[in-house]
């Protein structure tokens, strides 16, 4: 890490680190296309506390609102920057909402829907 300026040698202010997991993006909007959201597959690559790197079939334009769907999670992000790789194209995200752990939140509010109404 650079002491000066808080950077680490890679020009990145945290560290990486590379995972491989499936996810399903939107792109929600960008400047360029007016077409409805379609869900796509893809790879995350890699993960910081305020970034990923995903792999897609397609190219994004810098700026695009993204939301990142896994498992157990929802991701709302802006695309930074696209780039073409042998295969595939690597998007970085900055992550602007996280929402860890739907899987209990969907069953609490079942649960909460059973409850009788009292009056």
């Amino acid at each position: 890490m650079d002491a000066q300026n808080g950077l680490l040698f890679d020009g990145r202010r945290e560290p990486r680190f590379g995972i491989r997991l499936p996810a399903i993006v939107t792109v929600l909007s960008t400047n360029a296309s007016p077409t409805p959201p379609v869900p796509v597959s893809a790879q995350i690559r890699n993960a910081s506390g305020h970034g990923l790197a995903l792999e897609m079939s397609a190219p994004v334009s810098p700026g695009a609102a993204l939301k990142i769907e896994m498992e157990d999670a929802l991701l709302l992000g802006e695309a930074v920057y696209c780039r073409s790789e042998p295969g595939c194209y690597v998007v970085g995200l900055h992550l602007d909402q996280v929402l860890n752990g739907l899987a209990e939140l969907s069953k609490r509010l079942r649960e909460f829907s059973e409850e009788p109404i009292t009056q």
